[in-house]
């Protein structure tokens, strides 16, 4: 019907400006979202696809506990099959029925970089804080 052409119009036109947004292409690519019970080679497996994968990173929680923290990076051979790979995964990349987000890594995002810009998020500004304290003392 018309929503379904509707829909897959927009779904082109998504890939289509994902795949212009070059200027930060690199051969490495940034996943999230994944379910906790993926393993690296679950992830092996389905970007292998699309080329010859140099590195995977799966970001620890805690040392000693195996638990990852939700997000990847895959770093491939060349920019041609990170591009590749960006492209065909698209919004519609599944794994254990979570939508996978595929994103353009940043050269020097490192996991300390990632922690501190999420730490952004939940720092209190100077008005929460007063809201939150009575006579400079903290309310829990």
């Amino acid at each position: 019907g018309i929503n379904a052409e509707y829909g897959k119009q927009w779904y082109q036109r998504r890939v289509r400006e994902k795949a212009r947004n070059l200027k930060e292409a690199s051969a490495k690519l940034l996943i999230k979202n994944i379910p906790f019970e993926t393993t690296r080679k679950d992830l092996r497996k389905l970007f292998s696809a699309f080329g010859e994968i140099k590195h995977i990173r799966l970001p620890k929680k805690l040392a000693g506990t195996g638990d990852h923290r939700g997000f990847a990076f895959v770093e491939y051979s060349s920019i041609a099959e990170a591009r590749k790979a960006f492209e065909a995964t698209g919004d519609s990349t599944h794994i254990y029925g979570r939508r996978l987000v595929v994103e353009w890594a940043k050269e020097d995002a490192t996991v300390a970089e990632m922690r501190e810009k999420t730490a952004e998020l939940f720092v209190p500004t100077e008005i929460e804080k007063k809201k939150n304290s009575v006579n400079g003392l903290d309310i829990l």
